[in-house]
């Protein structure tokens, strides 16, 4: 392997450096808003998930009595924090460098403010195919990200099947950009089955129609600073499940679930300063 020309600069006092893997990332999503981890889950694991987000579907047509209500709500094709109906979706929102990343990005304290399964079908639409960020309504811009995501392709993301488009730049600015500049610099990204893309939250960002005869799946986890409320309860969904460990009490959200009372809000506090170093 050869090693790369270095990048010659003239009349230059500051540049970043990127050393690590990690640090690479960062960068590329501190400066155009996204970037891509190649290889992360092999292709036995995504068939697997799957499999797993069909089945969950499945349930959650049933919970609210028929998908028709989920077109009402124009919340069909969407799995709902898939991770709370089954364990096997723990790794999908756990990859460690995909959560190394979202650290050096957010800090050590984060929360998975959502996991979405998506699947999308030939033939239909649904919200997602619009221009969005995840943090919806939002129109600002902030010194460090308030949330970072990663878009877990399930099957290979292509141009015919609606691999999903970024506009590279967008998370740096309030308002959405005019008609003219969304056509010229909107990008579609070819990815295959295993890889993440992960992307500042407030990054523009679509899915585009399915031209093909089977859907489309992918997963989104949506990490947030614990200033953030979680689209969902996830602890409380969770049951007391995966709450062993410090990481996982702040990742799944426990930690930072407002006390019920003032007096439980105290005696937390009391518990906390009562332990031994």
């Amino acid at each position: 392997m050869t090693t790369p020309e270095p990048v010659h600069a003239h009349a230059v006092l500051r540049r970043d450096s990127a050393d690590t893997e990690v640090e690479r990332h960062v960068e590329e999503i501190r400066r155009i808003g996204l970037t891509i981890i190649r290889n992360a889950f092999t292709r036995a694991q995504m068939e697997d998930a799957r499999a797993r987000l069909h089945e969950i579907y499945a349930k959650q047509v049933a919970e609210v009595g028929g998908e028709e209500n989920l077109f009402l709500i124009k919340d069909a094709n969407i799995v709902r924090t898939p991770v709370a109906y089954d364990d096997a979706f723990l790794a999908i929102c756990k990859h460690p460098l995909a959560l190394a990343v979202a650290r050096a990005c957010l800090g050590n304290a984060i929360t998975l403010s959502a996991q979405v399964g998506i699947l999308n079908k030939p033939g239909i639409t649904n919200y997602v195919n619009h221009w969005h960020r995840e943090l919806q309504y939002q129109h600002l811009t902030s010194s460090r990200p308030l949330a970072v995501q990663t878009l877990v392709a399930v099957d290979d993301f292509t141009f015919d099947n609606g691999a999903t488009f970024f506009l590279p730049g967008t998370h740096l600015f309030e308002n959405f950009p005019s008609d003219d500049f969304v056509r010229k610099w909107e990008v579609q990204f070819e990815a295959p089955a295993g890889s993440i893309f992960m992307f500042d939250s407030m990054t523009y960002h679509r899915g585009a129609p399915n031209r093909t005869d089977k859907p489309r799946v992918a997963i989104n986890n949506l990490y947030t600073l614990p200033i953030i409320a979680q689209q969902i309860d996830i602890a409380s969904m969770l049951g007391g499940r995966h709450a062993e460990t410090a990481e996982d009490r702040q990742l799944f959200g426990y930690q930072w679930n407002p006390p019920r009372s003032v007096q439980a809000w105290r005696q937390q506090k009391i518990d906390a300063a009562q332990k031994p170093g």
